[in-house]
């Protein structure tokens, strides 16, 4: 296929996309009535044909961006967890956007332009207050609050140290509402605060019970808080990424870590990062990787036999795609 002159880029890999979901023998309605008696076949058309339109909708997004979107010029972001791997592709994204990007970190030793950095502790609240007050003092005003920073260590409950629970607690939930609760009077009306939340603040995982407490409870506050700040115009998103291939992932696993995280492959940071960036400059509320993951897991929540069913298939599943990433990872 040969792309012509007038063709934008846009409408011709939208093009791609039809004869594809034409050659998969997918409709190219929407489908309107329920299934019944679905079987693997049709629950996989229903997957590709989410996907294309999803696809689709990504590209025409993008394409309008393109068009329409203006360098964020002289808007300050403050970013936590900026030097874990979605952090520091986000942290390059923003500042081609063109923020001014203020970063808290333990060790903050950062020389790039258009980028501060805060010394802070997280697990410590003194830390956060103090960071909070020389964020305050050299940016007065803040556009965009993103928490990005998280820990999780997979124990069964019963084998839990006290300081591990303490760290996933203070770390995932109470350093979040914190940070926010100190730098709420700097943000700027039409400001945008985003928590990087996690798909286990919407399907629980067992053997990493402390997290998925604190991620339910991260969720809770962003709901709430959305809310309070209607009046101010502040939006609140939360986006649940799925797995993301970092070190914090192979941490994870090594530990002992859910093999639901490879249902599907773990997608790259960069990934996560522009899709963490969009939020940043759209209304929105909640994010999740796909419309799939998104119905599925309020589904679940919304039925505890539903769950309990899918549980075996989905550890099936999660054990090819984990070979699969492993057999990938080895030839790297």
């Amino acid at each position: 296929m040969q792309r012509s002159e007038g063709l934008s880029t846009y409408h011709f890999i939208t093009d791609i996309m039809n004869k594809v979901r034409q050659g998969a023998g997918i409709p190219l309605h929407r489908r309107e009535k329920p299934l019944q008696n679905v079987g693997s076949g049709a629950y996989q058309a229903l997957r590709q044909d989410i996907a294309v339109r999803e696809v689709c909708s990504s590209l025409e997004k993008s394409y309008l961006n393109d068009r329409t979107c203006k360098p964020a010029t002289d808007r300050v972001a403050v970013v936590t967890g900026a030097t874990g791997g979605i952090g520091q592709a986000l942290v390059r994204r923003m500042i081609g956007r063109g923020y001014r990007v203020i970063i808290l970190s333990r060790q903050a030793q950062v020389n790039m332009p258009g980028v501060m950095p805060v010394v802070c502790d997280l697990t410590n609240m003194d830390s956060i207050c103090n960071a909070a007050r020389t964020i305050i003092q050299h940016a007065p005003q803040l556009d965009v609050i993103v928490h990005c920073a998280g820990i999780i260590t997979p124990r069964p409950v019963g084998q839990m140290g006290t300081q591990e629970i303490a760290d996933q607690i203070t770390v995932d939930l109470t350093a979040p509402i914190e940070l926010t609760n100190a730098l709420l009077p700097a943000m700027r009306r039409g400001g945008h605060i985003v928590f990087v939340n996690s798909m286990a603040a919407v399907f629980p995982l067992a053997g990493s019970s402390v997290y998925t407490a604190a991620k339910f409870g991260l969720r809770g506050f962003a709901r709430a808080l959305e809310q309070e700040l209607r009046p101010r115009r502040i939006q609140v998103s939360s986006i649940y990424p799925a797995s993301v291939n970092t070190p914090m992932l192979r941490h994870e696993m090594d530990a002992g870590g859910s093999i639901y995280n490879f249902i599907d492959q773990p997608q790259e940071p960069d990934v996560t990062a522009q899709r963490i960036l969009e939020c940043c400059e759209r209304n929105s509320r909640e994010i999740f990787s796909s419309v799939f993951d998104k119905l599925f897991t309020h589904a679940c929540l919304a039925s505890q036999g539903l769950l309990n069913l899918s549980l075996p298939v989905m550890k099936i599943l999660g054990r090819m795609g984990y070979r699969t990433y492993k057999r990938r990872t080895s030839r790297m």
